[in-house]
């Protein structure tokens, strides 16, 4: 099979590799357009560094629609588009090209967490298990026809980025006989009209917490949203960013927010129902520390903590 591949973000590099590996031929990838950082002008994906690496021919289109654009996917006479994260809506015209239509891969059961954030909508559900969907897109979002779904359970110790990556290798070990069936005129199933839900896009607000929010709320918003916006709390005045906790119900006379201690394992402090232990923060300015690092620090910050 001749196929297009669609992807952006580190973990979409793994399915890519899969099919560079395969007897399937990847005569082009599609990813996000490049962007402009204050550290770097010119900013690719992890997918289109990767695909560059191996000379395969990848385009990052600023517009999907542009004629002379579509012109060149066209020349290349594909039978399959596969999309894994690509970040953007595909249009009609584009999903015509390939013979055997364009394949995308959900992570998530649908017509489950349909939409743009289905991994952070999953863990703040505090859902058991997490799937991953191939199917044969339509003209609507998230709608089309399932080829294959798998599922896995999510630990309690999961996060938004262990997910992408357990998720990635599942697809990675699925997709060559996923491509193979469709090759084979496999038969689909439509979603079903129950069990429908959204996963709409995190906004950054979604990560401000305060310390009188119930423990297992904080907990599900850190692993959530441990790549993007990560949560932040209000700690003496100073903006810090949560990227690692564990918790203990209590019932004790604290008050939320006040700080309980600080050791080699943990920044304990009250919340609403219990204690959140942070294992791994930021300050202001600061880089990613851990408790015992930022415990065993000089800084002004810690003298504080110590002092409380």
């Amino acid at each position: 099979m001749k196929i297009i591949y669609f992807g952006s973000p580190e973990y979409s590099k793994i399915v890519l590799q899969s099919l560079v590996d395969s007897s399937n031929e990847v005569v082009s990838v599609v990813t996000q357009d490049i962007k402009s950082t204050k550290r770097n002008k010119n900013k690719k994906t992890p997918v289109g560094v990767f695909s560059e690496s191996i000379s395969i021919e990848t385009h990052y289109p600023k517009i999907l629609n542009d004629d002379a654009w579509i012109k060149r996917i066209e020349d290349y006479k594909p039978d399959l588009a596969i999309i894994f994260s690509y970040g953007k809506i595909l249009p009609d015209v584009l999903l015509k090209i390939p013979s055997y239509g364009a394949l995308n891969i959900h992570c998530s059961e649908l017509p489950k967490w349909r939409g743009a954030s289905p991994i952070q909508r999953a863990i703040l559900n505090g859902d058991a298990n997490i799937g991953l969907t191939f199917f044969m897109m339509d003209s609507k979002i998230d709608t089309g026809k399932i080829v294959e779904m798998k599922k896995i359970d999510m630990e309690d110790s999961d996060n938004c980025i262990t997910l992408q990556e357990k998720l990635a290798n599942l697809a990675a070990h699925e997709v060559l006989n996923v491509v193979d069936s469709i090759e084979n005129g496999c038969h689909t199933r439509d979603q079903g009209t129950t069990n429908i839900s959204y996963a709409k896009k995190i906004k950054k607000d979604e990560g401000k917490i305060k310390w009188t929010d119930n423990c297992l709320e904080i907990s599900r918003k850190v692993r959530a949203f441990i790549e993007w916006p990560v949560v932040e709390a209000v700690l003496f005045d100073q903006i810090i960013k949560i990227y690692d906790v564990d918790f203990e119900i209590t019932n004790d006379n604290y008050q939320p927010g006040q700080v309980i201690s600080l050791d080699s394992e943990y920044l304990s402090i009250r919340a609403g129902d219990g204690v959140i232990k942070i294992k791994k923060l930021q300050l202001p300015g600061s880089k990613l520390i851990s408790a015992r690092d930022l415990n065993n620090s000089n800084s002004v910050f810690s003298m504080k903590l110590k002092n409380f």
